[in-house]
């Protein structure tokens, strides 16, 4: 799958002064994201399955996907179209086998080392 990455969008509880995570995804889905992903540090997992079934099911209409941050698990519960790991996070390689060959996976590098050595 190809991925349109011309406005990557960060939506996350900590930053949204109180508003309903799945509407403001959908709105900067209108305003030209071509890619969302949920950032939630400190969530409990229930929770975060629920934020992220409904921001999916608010970005379902306008095509754009969803990834969930750090959790692989949230991802797949909540049928999210992938994932983003940093480096203290689950390995590449294992998210991927989780997630599936089509799943969208992305990894945070912080040196060219890390992005050479990426997979």
């Amino acid at each position: 799958m190809r991925v349109d990455l011309r406005l990557y969008a960060l939506v996350d509880p900590e930053r949204s002064v109180g508003r309903d995570l799945a509407v403001l995804a959908r709105l900067v889905a209108q305003g030209g994201a071509t890619l969302v992903q949920l950032r939630d540090k400190h969530s409990d997992t229930r929770a975060m399955v629920a934020r992220a079934c409904a921001i999916k099911a608010a970005l379902a209409p306008l095509n754009v996907p969803l990834l969930i941050n750090d959790r692989i698990d949230v991802a797949l519960a909540a049928g999210a179209d992938g994932a983003h790991v940093g480096q203290e996070d689950m390995a590449v390689e294992d998210a991927r086998r989780l997630l599936g060959p089509h799943a969208l996976l992305g990894l945070s590098v912080k040196t060219v080392e890390q992005a050479e050595a990426a997979p």
